[in-house]
């Protein structure tokens, strides 16, 4: 039996969001041996804001052994079988990130919130390993469209709007998004805590928190640190 998580719904849409308190058992060991031993390179082609690695193989079996758990409580407990949850779940991407890119190198759609995914069967895990204020995660309901999550059959439109809007609102300003914009509505901010990971569908729009003078210095451990996977369930 899982214990130590909190399940919270958000938006006009009630999207669940699971939030877990010492999500694993030696946080500080995990850190120490990604410090020493997981060098961090941009990644080509990647939107997110800063630095990947791979995670270390023990940290990927504790996922595999502890989210399968997880969620089927969620299933059988907390009324989540409408998000899919109760089928065998797949984990097909793990991998750590260090936010490190300054706002005034941005691209427009990195000072939006998106999505990570336009499938209805795919969760994100974002693992908070680190204790400095650098800012959790946000969600965000789109003002125009009044979309939440967004899904293959949306997309297109969701996309067009966004482009007309480009010119119709003005791009954003080279910044992290912290809250509501023209364009955007926060529905739900969750603050970080070291070891605190978070469960949500991966086509929620969402953005992380990052504050606008972040360090472009990768360090593991004084940066903003995190551990990312995607989940899947097939059936």
């Amino acid at each position: 039996m899982v214990s130590n998580y909190e399940l919270i719904k958000v938006g006009e849409q009630a999207t669940p969001i699971v939030v877990i308190d010492g999500f694993i058992p030696d946080p500080l060991s995990l850190v120490e041996t990604i410090a020493q031993h997981h060098p961090f390179t941009k990644q080509d082609g990647d939107f997110y804001p800063g630095v990947r690695s791979h995670p270390p193989q023990e940290y990927v079996k504790h996922l595999h052994t502890s989210l399968p758990l997880l969620f089927s409580q969620l299933a059988s407990h907390n009324g989540l079988q409408d998000f899919g949850v109760e089928k065998p779940l797949q984990i097909p991407l793990v991998q750590l990130s260090i936010a490190n890119q300054a706002p005034k190198s941005l691209s427009p759609i990195q000072c939006i919130p998106h999505i990570d995914t336009q499938k209805d069967n795919e969760w994100a895990l974002v693992h908070y390993l680190f204790s400095a204020p650098l800012g959790g995660t946000a969600f965000y309901r789109h003002i125009e469209t009044g979309l939440e999550r967004v899904n293959a059959a949306q997309y297109e439109g969701y996309f067009k709007t966004l482009k007309r809007q480009a010119s119709s609102v003005g791009l954003p300003p080279k910044a992290y998004i912290n809250g509501d914009t023209a364009m955007f509505t926060q529905i739900a901010r969750i603050e970080p805590m070291f070891n605190r990971a978070v469960l949500y569908p991966a086509n929620l729009l969402h953005s992380g928190c990052l504050p606008n003078d972040i360090s472009d210095y990768a360090d593991v451990k004084e940066g903003r640190l995190t551990a990312n996977a995607s989940i899947t369930f097939k059936g």
